[in-house]
């Protein structure tokens, strides 16, 4: 089986839903890959970011909403952040 790439898919699925071009990294668990996605621009017209996950066999992508939604772009910024604690 060939390796999938993760974040390929994740970016042109947000690219394709929403137009966000930034995806970020948030970990990954039970099978899943998780990520966070939003655009770059001015901060009056960035949309909040949203977070989806993708099945290991890269033929699920789902949009995650509630507390799931704000622990994986909580795990998105500490994991690319540049800042060092």
């Amino acid at each position: 089986m060939e390796k999938k790439d993760y974040l390929k898919l994740a970016t042109e699925y947000s690219i394709k839903m929403w137009n966000f071009d930034i995806v970020l990294y948030a970990g990954e668990e039970d099978g899943w890959h998780y990520f966070s996605c939003t655009r770059e621009g001015r901060p009056k017209y960035s949309s909040m970011p949203v977070a989806i996950r993708v099945s290991s066999d890269g033929k699920e992508i789902e949009r995650l909403g509630g507390d799931v939604r704000y622990h994986v772009i909580s795990m998105a910024d500490r994991l690319n952040s540049n800042v060092k604690d």
